[in-house]
């Protein structure tokens, strides 16, 4: 298939990252993985971005991996570890990324599209674009994720249903299911993207990342334990950064001018 590859811009404080084929749909493929690696090498680097939005161009947001890959692999079962663990270190990349990230979803997302969508904070979507797994429907089973991730996003038996019937599911279901934030018609899809992103992106980035962090680790540990971290972490972060005491002196200053 035609190779994919990842068109980044700037917009202000945040970064987009563009799936663009060369041919009619988008797909992975290890040079693929390499662009969308850079790209969030790039948002990792820079403390000036606040904020990543990451879609697509054409009529796929993503189909998946790039069938050559699939078969390379199934003719190489040691390519195939090699490929499926880069894209998994890929997906967790884009997880752990520290400012708040966005899937915009323009197009079709199946199997690695979806989980691209699931390392993603946040998705919204395009009201006529269809998002899967779809594994099961080609007799076989996910390998980027989606066994993990999805019932933390929608729960167990909606992602088992997903899984085993290898169904789409509608934009509007999928934001009923909680996969998705909004939908809204795919000219406008941008733009509520943005307008999503910019009530994050006038929070200081070590606050939107130490939330991210510990959010993370709440499916980890137990409640107890989560809230003893949440205590360490709310600490070490008023002794290395201002913003909390910027914030009450704002405040106080606020309060004394209303007298």
């Amino acid at each position: 298939m035609p190779a994919t590859h990842v068109t980044t811009t700037r917009k202000g404080d945040v970064l987009y990252g563009t799936l663009t084929p060369e041919g009619p749909v988008s797909s992975f493929s290890m040079g693929l993985l390499a662009e969308i690696d850079a790209f969030c090498a790039e948002v990792e680097r820079d403390p000036s971005v606040r904020g990543a939005i990451i879609t697509g161009s054409g009529r796929t947001f993503s189909i998946g991996s790039d069938l050559a890959q699939i078969e390379r692999g199934l003719d190489d079962i040691v390519h195939f570890r090699e490929y499926l663990t880069r894209f998994n270190a890929t997906m967790d990349r884009i997880e752990a990324l520290p400012v708040p990230t966005i899937a915009a979803v323009n197009g079709m997302a199946r199997a690695g599209g979806l989980e691209i969508v699931l390392a993603c904070d946040l998705a919204v979507i395009a009201e006529d674009a269809p998002i899967g797994d779809v594994h099961s429907g080609q007799f076989a089973i996910p390998a980027g994720g989606s066994t993990q991730r999805l019932p933390r996003r929608i729960g167990m038996p909606r992602a088992k249903e997903l899984t085993m019937s290898g169904r789409f599911l509608t934009a509007e279901e999928a934001v009923a299911w909680g996969l998705c934030y909004g939908s809204v018609p795919a000219e406008r899809l941008i733009e509520e993207a943005e307008r999503l992103m910019a009530t994050f992106t006038d929070k200081p980035r070590a606050c939107l990342s130490e939330i991210k962090q510990l959010i993370a680790r709440s499916d980890t540990m137990p409640q107890r334990d989560g809230v003893e971290l949440e205590i360490q972490a709310f600490l070490n972060y008023v002794r290395n950064y201002p913003y909390v005491r910027d914030g009450v002196a704002a405040f106080r200053a606020q309060k004394a001018a209303k007298r």
